[in-house]
């Protein structure tokens, strides 16, 4: 499995507003190989968080992050809420429970 990690800062005060967006954008959507999505936001940034996602495989996820319906929808819609600071990391899960 692989866990798709990415960190961001937001713009001040448009965490609500993004988290809405986010929901509507990619809530329920069918993406071949995923297995299970998150959002959290920190505790002591409240413009900073995490989007978390596990995928079946390395091919799943690099077949969404290249896919037209991240180019042209996701990534337009969610990419004007962040302040420019942020960072995604690709990561073989080892263990889980």
């Amino acid at each position: 499995m692989i866990m798709r990690i990415t960190w961001g800062k937001l713009y001040a005060g448009t965490w609500d507003e993004f988290e809405r967006v986010y929901k509507e954008t990619l809530a329920g959507k069918e993406i071949p190989g995923l297995k299970g999505r998150w959002l959290a936001r920190d505790v002591k940034d409240p413009d900073g968080g995490f989007a978390v996602s596990l995928w079946e495989s390395a091919e799943d996820m690099q077949a969404y992050e290249q896919s037209d319906a991240y180019r042209d929808m996701y990534l337009p819609t969610l990419s004007p809420f962040f302040s420019g600071e942020y960072t995604t990391y690709r990561c073989e899960v080892k263990y889980s429970q």
